[in-house]
């Protein structure tokens, strides 16, 4: 099987990383808590830039498909740990102003973000979790993938596990450019394929997933901001809380020696209890937009978002 010519993100040469196994895209296999490694297609990675893409994966309408009728029915079974994951990253960012969040999911961080005193707007695509933001949390939700949506100017612009599932990560962050007010804060959340996890866990890495599009290292990840005139003040891996049930689950499926005796130890653990966590292997970086003087001539330094 031949692979890609070329990266579509710089466009340098790819070299096959992992052999896939993965069948033809299903939309059960694209949802949050999907970690089971393996299933995913032939993986590439940029000689140039590092970024590891999965060309098998459909683009366009087929793949807004597979996310319009994804529905986790266990996403909210770590309610508790999600939202006060979102409270973290939401203290990282300049307070006040309108937030908009790409894939906000069934709306916990902006429900978070609401209660913190932004004027929140959320887009998704998967109907069911749309559902939950609007009519059980009361928030407004587009559904409607970012390329369509004409609001803004916007104070913050997140997004959160989104840039990994997207089929033109580069245009999206085009548009979230556009979309920031002079000042603006852009925060983006992806995993790191460069990261030490990722490199010791090889092809069982879970970033490596059925719906993962491309994934950018931090560094390409950082200059790609710098290209497009965004100042990158804060650059961190995040910290996730789960019960510690739901991190062992996810050690469990890995198989093996260890993955059968966190198996069997996972039944005696107490449900509530819970962990915060930062693995390393996932970037968030902060990133302001500056602000361009009345002639159009250089770029002065920005002031925060809420200034």
């Amino acid at each position: 099987m031949s692979g890609p010519a070329a990266c579509r993100i710089c466009s340098g040469p790819l070299r096959l990383l992992h052999r896939g196994t993965g069948g033809q895209a299903r939309s059960e296999a694209f949802s949050p808590t999907n970690h089971q490694p393996g299933g995913y297609g032939d993986l590439f990675a940029c000689e140039r830039c590092g970024t590891v893409q999965q060309p098998s994966l459909p683009s366009g309408e087929p793949l807004l498909d597979l996310y319009r009728s994804m529905h986790d029915e266990h996403y909210l079974d770590e309610e508790y740990g999600r939202r006060r994951t979102a409270r973290r990253l939401l203290r990282m960012m300049p307070s006040g102003g309108r937030l908009l969040e790409v894939g906000c999911g069934h709306g916990l961080l902006l429900d978070e973000a609401r209660a913190a005193g932004f004027d929140v707007e959320g887009l998704e695509l998967s109907r069911k979790a749309a559902a939950h933001a609007r009519h059980v949390l009361g928030l407004v939700v587009h559904e409607k993938p970012l390329a369509e949506h004409r609001g803004g100017p916007y104070d913050a612009i997140l997004l959160a596990d989104v840039l990994e599932h997207l089929d033109d990560p580069l245009g999206a962050i085009d548009r979230c450019v556009g979309l920031l007010a002079p000042g603006g804060v852009l925060c983006l959340v992806t995993p790191d394929p460069s990261s030490r996890a990722a490199r010791l866990a090889g092809a069982g890495w879970w970033g490596y997933l059925p719906a993962h599009t491309f994934l950018l290292p931090r560094a390409t990840l950082r200059e790609l901001l710098r290209e497009r005139g965004l100042e990158v003040v804060a650059d961190a891996s995040l910290v996730r809380s789960f019960t510690l049930r739901y991190w062992m689950a996810g050690l469990a499926e890995r198989g093996g020696a260890l993955g059968a005796a966190v198996s069997a130890l996972r039944s005696v653990v107490p449900r509530r209890a819970r962990l915060s966590l930062s693995l390393g292997d996932e970037t968030v970086l902060l990133a302001r937009k500056g602000v361009r003087f009345a002639d159009g001539r250089g770029v002065a330094r920005a002031q925060p978002a809420s200034a």
